[in-house]
């Protein structure tokens, strides 16, 4: 029987690095909080401000985001191109960016999204409502721009996270499937050790069992089994190789045999009186 294979300890070893790396990219995510919440802070990262009635500013391709700190609910603020000196069209305010405030003490709004496909000048005009209060500047942030600083901050603990989510399952999958193959080793390994008593007669295995062993058998005892003699004749000529048995000898006993003559039947001859004469 030959010898189960030794576990492998990769399983384990996938399963504890994903656990590291995962704990890592946490901790690791914690020390850099408040950089990525510097860079996430349109205060910080707006590259254009306006304030007053009538503002004209440049902004280069991307999708800008106006924001104004507190509520907008007193600003109507409209956004045109700027053409000869004059208000052209409007500009497109339906674009898309993974930029987002993670400024926990200031709330943030809002006022709209512009879809800049070139390079152009915009006439930005602000109207507030009666009474109303508009104190705060509009930050007119590069979302696209903001959105990769956001990123390159988040990669080193965004990718030990999500290597070591991944390793964590696999090394669970892979110890799971060593276990299953533990266990298929151990349960031949009895079968195989069940039987072997068959092993106590070898002869047995070699030769066909009569009915009487194999009802023996059956009934759990050992039959016996008849050693073969060797009578199979030397090839050679003056050598006998046939195995042979040994006369019986008796042990014990006179070697003098009774003698047959009695008075009633003397012997014919007188040759009994020739063993006093010596």
């Amino acid at each position: 029987m030959q010898p189960a294979q030794a576990t492998s300890p990769w399983p384990k070893r996938i399963l504890i690095a994903g656990i590291v790396l995962a704990v890592c990219g946490l901790v690791s995510y914690f020390f850099i909080g408040g950089q990525l919440v510097e860079v996430s802070d349109p205060r910080e990262v707006s590259e254009h401000t306006a304030e007053g009635e009538t503002n004209t500013i440049t902004l280069e391709k991307g999708c800008w985001l106006v924001h104004v700190e507190g509520s907008d609910s007193d600003y109507d603020v409209s956004f045109n191109f700027v053409e000869d000196n004059s208000a052209a069209d409007s500009v497109d305010d339906d674009c898309k960016t993974d930029f987002q405030t993670m400024e926990d003490d200031v709330e943030f709004s809002v006022i709209s999204k512009l879809n800049i496909e070139e390079e152009s000048e915009i006439l930005v005009k602000i109207e507030c409502e009666e009474e109303g209060e508009c104190d705060n500047p509009l930050l007119f942030t590069n979302g696209d721009d903001a959105a990769m600083e956001q990123l390159k901050i988040l990669v080193i603990p965004g990718g030990l996270c999500c290597v070591g989510f991944i390793l964590i399952p696999l090394g669970w999958i892979l110890i799971s499937i060593n276990r299953g193959r533990e266990n298929k080793v151990g349960l031949i390994q009895n079968q195989i050790i069940s039987a072997d008593p068959l092993e106590e007669s070898p002869q047995m295995n070699q030769d066909m069992l009569t009915t009487d062993q194999l009802y023996k058998l059956m009934r759990g005892e050992v039959p016996t089994v008849e050693e073969k003699s060797n009578n199979v004749p030397s090839p050679f000529a003056n050598a006998d190789t046939r195995a042979t048995k040994k006369a019986e000898t008796k042990v014990g006993g006179s070697i003098n045999k009774a003698s047959i003559h009695t008075p009633e039947n003397p012997p014919k001859d007188d040759s009994w009186k020739n063993w006093d004469e010596g």
